[in-house]
């Protein structure tokens, strides 16, 4: 199974005509911190940024830490990526489950089709994941207002991504984006909580 990190955009998606200038930005950081833990293809796309590890030597494990630290992130997840087909999907779903989902009793799946061609919509790929999940792990229940866990199945440009909780990113802006600044640290906390107060906003 094909394991990526899915980072998603915070307030940079608010931006209007000059959207691009703080993509790229964010964009450029996570590749320079991403190359530390091994190769990968970092990719941006709908909101989104995707590392692909391209051998088994990228330590996963340090990335997801690590990225969870970049401004501009808002949530971070470990997904799988498949081939945007409902019989891919299955497949992946079948293989997944037992080991993401077996710790909990209640569960529901969201779907996100931002691929409009693709031939189900969001309710009924929830309805044809959630009929695998269950035939895998009969002893789960579908709960839809309190779930101990959500599935979240998204369909996107150029795959299908599967994957259960976020942790939270650090927000703000991409670092750069407001320029430079000089700090002075005394001997206190007020300066450093000051510091990096700025660069969350960019600086």
């Amino acid at each position: 199974m094909n394991e990526i990190i899915l980072c998603k955009y915070g307030e940079i998606v608010l931006k209007g005509a000059n959207r691009k200038f703080f993509e790229s930005m964010l964009n450029r950081e996570v590749k320079r911190r991403m190359y530390l833990y091994g190769p990968c293809e970092v990719r941006a796309s709908q909101s989104t940024i995707t590392i692909d590890p391209k051998t088994d030597t990228f330590d996963i494990e340090g990335a997801y830490e690590e990225v969870k630290k970049i401004f501009g992130l808002v949530g971070v997840s470990r997904a799988l990526k498949v081939e945007k087909n409902m019989d891919a999907i299955a497949e992946a779903i079948r293989a997944w489950a037992p080991a993401q989902l077996s710790q909990y009793k209640t569960f529901k799946v969201e779907a996100k089709r931002s691929d409009k061609a693709f031939p189900l919509n969001s309710p009924e790929i929830c309805d044809a994941c959630g009929g695998v999940i269950l035939s895998t792990l009969p002893k789960l229940r579908v709960n839809v207002r309190e779930p101990d866990i959500v599935v979240r199945v998204e369909i996107r440009d150029t795959a299908a991504y599967i994957h259960a909780g976020q942790d939270k990113g650090a927000g703000g802006m991409p670092v750069g984006s407001a320029g430079r600044a000089l700090l002075l640290l005394s001997g206190g906390i007020d300066s450093p909580v000051a510091g990096y107060m700025m660069a969350k906003r960019g600086v």
